[in-house]
């Protein structure tokens, strides 16, 4: 359970955290196979999921440190 005192979360909370990323990614991935097949839909939706998961955890990295 180190990861969570290192994080700063408790059980629940982490578990919220972590879900909430894994909903997004799953979103950002079928957005990203729909965008496969049909290039004039979800042009951006991957990428801007991405880029605001990776600010989310460096911003919450910052705070911690």
């Amino acid at each position: 359970m180190n990861h969570l005192k290192e994080a700063g979360m408790t059980y629940f909370q982490h578990m919220r955290h972590a879900m909430q990323i894994s909903i997004l990614l799953f979103i950002a991935a079928t957005c990203c196979a729909i965008h496969s097949l049909f290039p004039f839909v979800f042009k951006k939706t991957a990428s801007n999921t991405i880029k605001y998961l990776m600010n989310n955890v460096i911003s919450r990295q910052i705070q911690r440190d």
